[in-house]
């Protein structure tokens, strides 16, 4: 007691936790796949997992599956600060910004930071990283709003660590899950925000959650990609392919047909009703009907000279189109929950304005793809649900088409091969 009757209160500071380790830091992450230790005695986040990395030797896949496209940690927690330490790298020489920015949204609202940018010493060592370790402070209101933070889109990031002036535990995601697998055009690497980047700006309008297989430069239909991407719980499978068959040169028509129905094989082996939703190439007029590969020229990019006399097989932009809607025609005999969307409906002629370097959409473009892709997508997800049997046989919606409505536009979602 002191004078004045008064009793001195001390304020008890709040127990500050710290998640440092892998085993605690991945289950807070949403669109990954695992971590390995960095460089800054952090994890690097991966969307593939080992097994499937060692099977190929591309480092342009290297740097491009390092991007975390769509990542997120997710976490619930009393505190009014969370802090996350973090390294991020990209390829030398190919950002020319000194920062990346970085979203984050909690019970305080939305909010963009700016984080200084490390740089890979090259596409060949994109984990070479220099720089040092910055941290992100995200304010919270203690409410049971979910804390969330979308990884940088375009680099390379090694979580270090996330605190929290309190505890803090994972928070789930019931919305539907979306994986979406395509090229630079769908990882949008290339924009300065990821909220520009199509499939991202979708996923927000329709309230999905999205897991994102786009890797810049990587459409390639691997085979490894499939038998990741079948363990997902996806809700609606959307596979975006062509582009990258052309401008890299890689398939001639008589390998393209059989890769396609083997990726889509190992799809269905694990995932026998889950809608999938093929999109063809989008218009690009330097490859529409002039084979790969894409060269860089002034002001962006074009098809390279092709000095083959006959070169019968190499595939155009529109040859790919074809292909993927006779296949999609042919296995929807036995697969109701197939079909595709011709990328008309995305970005077609008279939007090629919008491809600033001949090849990607700017921002205004990517913008517009998704605007156009948010009817089509919801659509389709609900269409291609095959009902479920119940106890007395009736069947009902199947899981795939739960809590949503129609777009009120008419819109089936699908093109020829579902008719």
């Amino acid at each position: 007691m002191r004078g004045g009757g008064g009793r001195r209160r001390t304020a008890r500071r709040a127990a500050v936790t710290v998640v440092a380790s892998a085993t605690g830091i991945l289950p807070l992450l949403h669109g990954a796949a695992e971590l390995e230790p960095g460089s800054f005695g952090g994890w690097r986040v991966h969307r593939l997992p080992a097994w499937a990395r060692a099977q190929h030797d591309s480092p342009l896949f290297r740097a491009a599956e390092l991007a975390p496209m769509a990542v997120r940690l997710r976490l619930t927690t009393p505190a009014r600060r969370v802090r996350v330490r973090l390294v991020t790298s990209g390829i030398a020489g190919a950002t020319g910004v000194p920062s990346t920015p970085v979203r984050s949204s909690s019970g305080s609202g939305e909010h963009e930071h700016a984080v200084p940018l490390g740089v890979a010493v090259s596409a060949e060592a994109p984990a070479d990283i220099r720089g040092g370790v910055a941290t992100i402070e995200i304010e919270h209101d203690g409410s049971d709003t979910p804390v969330e933070l979308h990884l940088p889109h375009g680099v390379g990031v090694e979580l270090v660590s996330v605190s929290a002036d309190g505890p803090l535990t994972a928070a789930p995601d019931h919305r539907p899950l979306w994986v979406h697998y395509g090229s630079s055009i769908s990882h949008g690497a290339y924009l300065a925000s990821d909220a520009d980047a199509w499939p991202i700006r979708a996923a927000r309008a329709l309230d999905w959650q999205l897991h994102s297989l786009a890797f810049a430069g990587n459409a390639q239909l691997d085979g490894f990609v499939a038998r990741h991407l079948r363990t997902l719980p996806a809700d609606l499978v959307t596979l975006k392919v062509g582009i990258n068959l052309v401008n890299a040169d890689s398939m001639r028509e008589r390998a393209v047909r059989p890769a396609l129905h083997s990726f889509l094989d190992t799809v269905r082996e694990a995932m026998p009703t889950t809608p999938v939703l093929m999109i063809t190439a989008v218009s690009c007029p330097i490859h529409e009907e002039t084979p790969g590969p894409v060269v860089p020229r002034a002001g962006g990019f074009g098809a390279a000279e092709r000095r083959v006399e006959d070169d019968a097989g190499a595939l155009t932009l529109r040859r790919t189109r074809e292909i993927v809607e006779d296949v999609v025609a042919g296995r929807r005999r036995t697969d109701p929950a197939l079909d595709v969307i011709d990328r008309r409906r995305l970005l077609g002629e008279d939007d090629v304005a919008t491809l600033y370097d001949r090849l990607h959409p700017d921002r205004a473009g990517s913008r517009l793809m998704a605007d156009r892709a948010v009817p089509l997508l919801r659509a389709a997800r609900q269409r291609l649900a095959v009902p479920s049997p119940t106890v007395d046989g009736t069947g009902r919606d199947g899981a795939g088409a739960a809590g949503d409505g129609g777009d009120g536009d008419g819109d089936d979602g699908g093109d020829g091969a579902s008719r």
